[in-house]
């Protein structure tokens, strides 16, 4: 009887548990109903429920959905989805970045309009590009063809020239996520001995272009941080503005209300460079810090203070010294509940967006597919 009954436990406790997970046939029934025309569903949601399992993600509606409304949102459930008039942008934005250079932006225009050959140019290739894949193969082949002009092919290989040649890809977000080419590289870049050539860099960026590595960089990049939001919306900013970009936000509208300064809630508290480090310069947002601090004697010093906002991008920015005094400076001060989080208010610009569009309407849009797709009977 003893036996029957732990037997019987198990069993239990095992239907429990798939009764909480997504099965394959609920997951392509979700992704149907958010996309009715879209290309083996199936096969999306196999892939997507690896990519959880993977990641040791549970595999429930709410992180199911939530990657369905990004997808959804971002392409349409397509690994490398077409952009409308591409090749007309890339043109444009090419001759206006080399028009700023008058003698060797010309000479760079004529390379690329005659090499490899006239026949098949690199501008013709860039003209005729449809999507991201299309842009980025061109530029690959482009640094190839300089490496072995300059001889400097090896060098290249290497992986040395790595950092130039990725701050020179226009292409930066990638797939049926639209995920950062940055991100992916620095998680690619984890448990690896031995740093990157350029060979693992492109491998990488190809992996973003197919079903699978789309999903997996991109669902990494929405769920795989403990952010303490107690709503959803503010994952979906987070993905177009950044990590903790909301709760930080929300922290700029704290230090706005006690200083009297206007502030942009953009979510970043310090200045930053294009590759994400911190800059000395003091931000407005610092700056703002500084009045408070020096106004109700907080007892926090420059020193403190910077050491305190360089952990902005992580899970531990709650617990330094300056966030707290603030928050219990701003309760007391305002008799108001704290927010934790709030909607960055970024105006997003790209060539690619072909209307007015802001983290807020991204992410409300983003919210609003994840709702129905949570409320959906199966």
């Amino acid at each position: 009887m003893k036996q029957f009954a732990f037997i019987a436990a198990v069993l239990a406790s095992t239907t429990f548990a798939h009764a909480q997970e997504g099965s394959i046939a609920d997951t392509t029934k979700l992704i149907r109903n958010a996309r009715p025309k879209v290309t083996d569903p199936q096969g999306w949601a196999i892939d997507l429920l690896d990519v959880l399992r993977t990641e040791s993600l549970p595999a429930s509606r709410e992180n199911i959905c939530s990657a369905i409304a990004v997808i959804s949102q971002e392409s349409g459930f397509v690994a490398d989805p077409t952009v409308p008039g591409l090749g007309s942008l890339a043109e444009k934005t090419l001759q206006t970045k080399l028009g700023r250079i008058p003698i060797l932006g010309r000479v760079a225009l004529n390379f690329l309009e005659t090499s490899p050959s006239l026949g098949d140019s690199y501008m013709s290739r860039i003209r005729a590009a449809k999507t991201e894949r299309d842009l980025d193969m061109t530029y690959r082949s482009i640094v190839d063809d300089a490496g072995k002009r300059s001889s400097l092919s090896l060098l290249v290989q290497s992986g040395l020239l790595n950092q130039m040649i990725e701050d020179r890809n226009d292409i930066n977000t990638i797939g049926s996520m639209q995920v950062s080419v940055r991100f992916a590289l620095a998680k690619a870049r984890e448990g690896r001995y031995l740093p990157m050539n350029l060979a693992d860099v492109y491998a990488v960026r190809d992996d973003l272009y197919t079903r699978h590595g789309g999903m997996h960089y991109g669902v990494m990049q929405l769920l795989g941080y403990e952010s303490g939001y107690n709503r959803k919306i503010y994952r979906f900013a987070d993905y177009n503005a950044g990590r903790y970009a909301s709760r930080n936000a929300a922290f700029q509208k704290i230090i706005s209300t006690l200083s009297k300064i206007k502030l942009a809630t953009d979510g970043d508290l310090l200045l930053y460079n294009k590759d994400q480090q911190a800059l000395t310069k003091v931000s407005g947002t610092e700056t703002a810090l500084r009045v408070v601090i020096k106004t109700f004697n907080l007892g926090i010093d420059d020193k403190k203070l910077r050491t305190d906002l360089l952990k902005e991008k992580s899970a531990d920015f709650p617990a330094t010294q300056t966030y707290l005094r603030l928050r219990d400076l701003y309760a007391r001060s305002t008799k108001q509940p704290v927010a934790f989080a709030e909607i960055p208010s970024i105006e997003l610009n790209s060539p690619k967006i072909s209307r007015h569009m802001t983290t807020e309407s991204f992410a409300d849009s983003v919210d609003k597919r994840y709702q129905k797709c949570v409320a959906l009977k199966l």
